[in-house]
């Protein structure tokens, strides 16, 4: 990513853009950016299996350009289509196939009901979000995203209505009510909306590895793909410097992270404002001038007409992360990073 990050500032930037020389660029960002669409072998020879099939879409759908195949399986197929967390989006939130964003906990998988399933369909996973050891509750057989398309002409509808699923069910309840919640420090789910309500068309989300990660990656209501950026790379800074390069692409970003801000984080920051990049910063902590709760989302509509860098501080209350633990289990995303509420 570091390449990237000079190849749009235009001159070299030294240790801030090298650091970042070893990250992958999620296909979200990829797809964002209108960049070359990531390649795929073709395997014509692929077909699908019969009985009661679910489908798990991962980021390569997205960074391949695949998306609209996949939606056409799932009409065609009368298919439920679970995707990982960097794939948000390649259904809408409202979709009747969509079962949700998944990989990020432990039980997800299974309260999703992949066990009761014929067959898991995979196609475009990052093993690096969702190891195949943690979805391969029933027999997987692994689709080029290149081929959805191919597939949906020939597959045929499954009878009946899509069936509904547990994980989906349980974060719905925590999500929902926290969309409105009045209480100050905010409630992640009411932080995240604020964040969704301002962020321009065409414009992009990044989120930390971490505790605002998971509740940006958890409770964005996404409507198209590229929207959301919650890298499967856990590295110092890297919400901050896919913001940065998000903006010198000219495309509108935000970035969540919580407080501290790290080092690197502030040496992205700085750069961005030597280059004249416009990036608005939410951080999530204890402190920051919010007294009533909709502070927070006119501190992000005044932030988001300024130009250059706009650091906003909110409270947010992640100790209620303890009831995303109790609905699916413990964090296992980034290689099993261990997320605490405080």
């Amino acid at each position: 990513m570091g390449a990237l990050l000079r190849d749009a500032a235009g001159a070299e930037v030294g240790a801030i853009a090298g650091a970042f020389d070893s990250v992958p660029i999620p296909a979200a960002l990829v797809h964002a950016l209108q960049l070359e669409p990531m390649q795929e072998q073709a395997d014509p020879s692929v077909d699908l299996p019969n009985g009661d099939l679910v489908v798990l879409a991962g980021p390569g759908v997205v960074g391949t350009g695949n998306i609209a195949g996949l939606r056409e399986l799932a009409a065609a197929g009368n298919a439920p289509v679970a995707n990982t967390w960097g794939a948000k989006g390649v259904l809408r939130w409202d979709s009747p196939h969509h079962m949700g964003t998944c990989g990020l906990q432990a039980r997800d998988f299974e309260l999703l009901g992949l066990a009761g399933y014929d067959a898991i369909v995979t196609t475009g996973i990052d093993p690096a979000e969702s190891p195949p050891e943690r979805f391969g509750l029933a027999p997987v057989v692994d689709v080029p995203a290149r081929e959805l398309g191919r597939l949906a002409r020939q597959v045929e509808p499954a009878p009946g209505e899509i069936r509904p699923n547990e994980l989906y069910a349980r974060l719905s309840k925590i999500a929902q009510p926290g969309y409105t919640d009045h209480r100050v420090p905010l409630h992640p789910a009411r932080a995240v909306a604020d964040v969704r309500g301002v962020l321009a068309s065409g414009g992009v989300v990044t989120a930390e590895p971490g505790l605002a990660g998971v509740w940006v990656a958890r409770t964005f209501p996404t409507t198209e793909p590229g929207t959301v950026v919650v890298p499967a790379t856990a590295r110092r800074g890297i919400a901050a410097a896919l913001a940065l390069t998000a903006a010198l692409h000219g495309v509108p970003a935000i970035a969540v992270t919580i407080e501290p801000i790290d080092p690197t984080t502030l040496g992205v920051l700085k750069l961005a404002t030597e280059l004249g990049a416009a990036i608005v910063v939410d951080v999530w902590g204890t402190g920051g001038p919010v007294r009533r709760v909709e502070d927070h989302l006119a501190q992000l509509q005044e932030a988001v007409a300024e130009r250059g860098v706009t650091i906003i501080d909110v409270p947010v209350d992640l100790s209620l992360t303890r009831k995303l633990v109790d609905a699916a289990g413990p964090v296992v995303a980034w290689g099993g990073l261990p997320v605490r509420a405080r």
